[in-house]
């Protein structure tokens, strides 16, 4: 990947000239089955402008109440945006066809966009299946409702269930995919979407301070993970869900290991008070955990630098943190 960030050939990408930017935009927007992507810095600026291109100020969201949009891109959406949530429940991250319906049957004034997530981050990676967010995004359109997907992991989602992603960004008329997740580049998301979509995306990447130059250098890394990287998210998955399955029986700590289906894992400990003092003893031993979600919760994530000695050795820090600062029972 770094080679190819050195070897690119690169552009002005204001000028829509830059080659590598341009051809990750082409690949990106043929393997999600869209017109046209635009490469953006990262996938908040990717959803901010998702939403601003199909919304006007003063206009609602509906999405779940978990959803990356509530808990990271509130302030960009809600402040510079002008635009305001209605939140439902669903379980771990997923909303139901009925709900949708019902929601917008009852209370429809003000709803403009329809927004999901695949995989949810806060639900340990859950998954919707193919149909279920098909019959989601359907009940939104039948009602005259844009969908947007946040697809950040929309990668992991289509290795854990064999469903291309053209098929998830189906559902949805504009999708949001990351490729500094997963993918491993260092930097970058992109917008999917209908050609005259991203032209309103285009313009709006600038308004917000998106507007590269020479950023074919990093659009190669990009590329590099499309291209060489999705085949390889299963064993992700695998060390995840062998991470869980050894923490779960660690005393102090929570979780079920069966709701980890991709890379993601969530459990929390008992004291929930204790959570600052078990993740310092953590990344003392070299375990970096990230504290968030609520009293007592830490997240896990594998990634294409962690390997299997590297899971090994998580858990024996985690174990080690626990007896360290967890209360013995």
């Amino acid at each position: 990947m770094r080679r190819a960030m050195a070897e690119a050939e690169v552009g002005d990408d204001v000028l829509r000239d830059d080659p590598t930017v341009r051809l990750l935009e082409e690949e990106t927007a043929s393997v999600l089955g869209k017109e046209a992507a635009l490469f953006v810095p990262s996938g908040c600026m990717g959803n901010e402008i998702a939403a601003g291109i199909q919304t006007r100020r003063g206009d609602t969201i509906l999405l779940h109440r978990d959803s990356h949009f509530v808990y990271t891109e509130s302030a960009a959406i809600q402040g510079l945006l002008g635009l305001s949530f209605r939140m439902l429940d669903g379980e771990r991250g997923r909303l139901c066809a009925a709900d949708v319906a019902a929601e917008l049957t009852e209370r429809p004034d003000g709803v403009r966009l329809l927004s999901l997530e695949q995989t949810n981050n806060w639900s340990s990676g859950s998954c919707y299946d193919r149909s279920t967010l098909h019959d989601v995004a359907a009940a939104a359109r039948e009602r005259g409702l844009p969908v947007h997907l946040d697809g950040a992991r929309v990668w992991n989602a289509s290795a854990a269930t064999g469903v291309p992603p053209a098929e998830f960004a189906a559902a949805a008329d504009t999708v949001m995919v990351c490729f500094s997740k997963g993918l491993g580049a260092p930097v970058g998301s992109a917008l999917a979407g209908t050609v005259q979509r991203m032209q309103e995306a285009r313009a709006m990447r600038k308004m917000l301070g998106g507007g590269m130059r020479q950023v074919g250098i990093i659009a190669a890394g990009a590329l590099h993970g499309l291209r060489h990287h999705r085949e390889r998210l299963v064993e992700d998955h695998r060390r995840a869900r062998r991470l869980a399955e050894a923490i779960a029986t660690v005393p102090g700590i929570h979780l079920d290991p069966d709701r980890v289906e991709t890379n993601i894992v969530i459990a929390a400990v008992e004291p929930g008070d204790r959570i600052a003092a078990f993740a310092e003893a953590a990344a003392e031993r070299g375990v970096l955990l990230l504290v968030f979600g609520g009293p007592g919760r830490f997240r896990a994530m594998t990634h294409l630098d962690v390997d299997d000695a590297a899971i090994d050795r998580a858990i024996d820090g985690i174990r080690d943190a626990a007896r360290a600062v967890l209360p013995s029972r």
